[in-house]
């Protein structure tokens, strides 16, 4: 179930008025379609159609006894039809081109792109006419031309030799040129089919709005972190060498061996634009525990200056789950769900360099031992984070929009974000070190950008979307370690991620 290709040639060619324009639904494809070879006929036909479809081709091994078997499913839903607004007769009569070309025909076509699908028919008779062969509905069929027309996709994962699948949405001008000829058996002309060209075209997404400051849906997340050390302590701090005795009580966790205890407290978008002008916001706070109930030394509750939580590196990888319909009930979920790794992406920062140390949290808002404090009871309630920071009402964060270790509210960083400077989320939360903003991330579809050069991507980032036998969403994996007083923690979560289109 290849893709179709560019066909082009001195006997039939599609040119469009502008080449390698990319269309929105609701827009008109024009172009023309060129013939540059001898041909010498009385009667000529050009024609040329405008197909569309999504495809999926599974692949999978099952093994019986000493024996495997492989095997190949496929679907395939027409959204366009054949009727006369996508198949055009632009050419019929008699044509003459001498041989040396300096006379060529040229023909004009001229296309409306619909807003959706407008072959019902085809799309029921591509899910069998089942509902479970379709992520979108199609039942009653009268609905489906109120689906939106899928943008160009493609995707493979794993190989057709093994279990891979191999997805994609195109859209597609066909044109054919036919001749008459004399036949030597019949007193009638007989009319073959001498060239076809082809020309894949490219549907984007629609265009979204740069996303306002409450649509990057933030999301907050929490982790109880602390460290045991000597250095802790002022007289300590810069020792290079902990004593033989100080390492020996380190390693048993003495009581003796001062500790900190904190909150890392972690804010990372749920929704993504691509192309966006405004960093990728991911804020990053170290709340310090120093309640009575905490863990915190006394010795360090008495300290002038809470100790300093550094950031030494980040590692983001971005995962892009692809699952289809392969009209087989007969399929298991493993075959038809792959995931495929986008990105892998790391950063570390250089001892002493500007902007590594989080803001020191003020230790009069540290007494309050939770990230929450300075909240409104309505915050404290819509937050409801457990130790690990998740949802603990998850019905009440999914009604949200939001996936359990989400929170809400929060707004994107602006790309004139001073680097050092710290950023504050909502009112009441800690100074935050808005990481994404200082390093100026920022997604394409082909590459991931920041202040240290463009990072390439594995393969192409496209906006989640879910059409009729193919569903696309992503997943962000981020991984962090923490310095204090010369001791590092990892923190690390995951979180479901959607990506949106560009605005231009």
């Amino acid at each position: 179930m290849p893709r179709a290709v560019t066909e082009a040639s001195p006997d039939l060619a599609i040119a469009l008025d502008v080449p390698n324009r990319e269309y929105n639904p609701g827009e008109t494809i024009t172009g023309r379609v060129y013939r540059h070879s001898h041909v010498v006929s009385s009667e000529a036909l050009v024609s040329i159609k405008l197909y569309g479809r999504t495809k999926v081709r599974v692949d999978y091994t099952t093994n019986s006894g000493n024996s495997s078997h492989h095997h190949t499913v496929r679907s395939r839903f027409e959204l366009l039809g054949s009727g006369p607004a996508f198949y055009n007769t632009i050419f019929r009569g008699p044509i003459h081109i001498p041989p040396d070309g300096s006379k060529p025909e040229s023909w004009p076509f001229s296309f409306s792109l619909p807003l959706g699908p407008v072959n019902p028919q085809g799309v029921c008779v591509g899910a069998h006419n089942k509902q479970k062969h379709s992520f979108l509905p199609i039942d009653p069929p009268d609905q489906i031309t109120s689906h939106p027309l899928p943008f160009t996709f493609y995707t493979q994962i794993g190989s057709h030799y093994h279990n891979g699948i191999e997805a994609y949405v195109e859209y597609v001008l066909h044109a054919e040129f036919f001749e008459q000829h004399a036949s030597r058996f019949s007193s009638s002309p007989s009319v073959k089919k001498t060239a076809t060209a082809v020309l894949p075209i490219t549907l984007r997404p629609p265009p979204i709005p740069p996303l306002l400051a409450d649509e990057w849906r933030l999301g907050r997340w929490v982790s109880r972190q602390g460290v045991r050390t000597q250095r802790l302590i002022p007289e300590f701090a810069d020792s290079e060498e902990l004593s033989f005795k100080q390492k020996t009580l380190k390693l048993f966790h003495s009581s003796k061996v001062p500790k900190y205890s904190f909150d890392v407290l972690v804010i990372t978008p749920g929704v993504i634009q691509l192309g966006s002008v405004d960093s990728v916001p991911f804020r990053v706070a170290a709340v310090p525990r120093l309640g009575q109930a905490d863990e915190t030394s006394d010795e360090v509750k008495e300290l002038d200056r809470t100790p300093t939580v550094s950031v030494v590196s980040l590692r983001m990888v971005i995962k892009a789950r692809t699952e289809v319909k392969a009209g087989s009930s007969m399929i298991w979920d493993r075959y038809t769900d792959k995931t495929d790794k986008v990105l892998e992406w790391s950063w570390m920062w250089k001892e002493g360099e500007e902007g590594m140390a989080l803001p020191v949290w003020d230790r009069r808002m540290g007494s309050n031992a939770g990230a929450d404090a300075g909240l409104g009871d309505e915050e404290k309630k819509k937050m409801a984070l457990g130790e690990r920071g998740q949802f603990k009402d998850e019905k009440a964060a999914l009604k949200e929009g939001m996936s359990p270790a989400a929170g809400g509210g929060g707004g994107g960083s602006g790309s004139g974000s001073r680097g050092g400077a710290p950023a504050s989320g909502p009112t009441g939360e800690p100074p935050a070190r808005d990481i994404g903003a200082e390093l100026g991330l920022r997604f394409n579809p082909t590459e991931m950008a920041y202040k240290g050069g463009p990072a390439k991507l594995r393969a192409l980032l496209y906006p989640d979307f879910m059409t009729y036998n193919i569903r696309r969403t992503h997943e962000l994996k981020w991984e962090m370690v923490l310095a204090v007083a010369k001791e590092t923690v990892k923190v690390s979560n995951k979180q479901l991620v959607s990506f949106v289109a560009p605005w231009t």
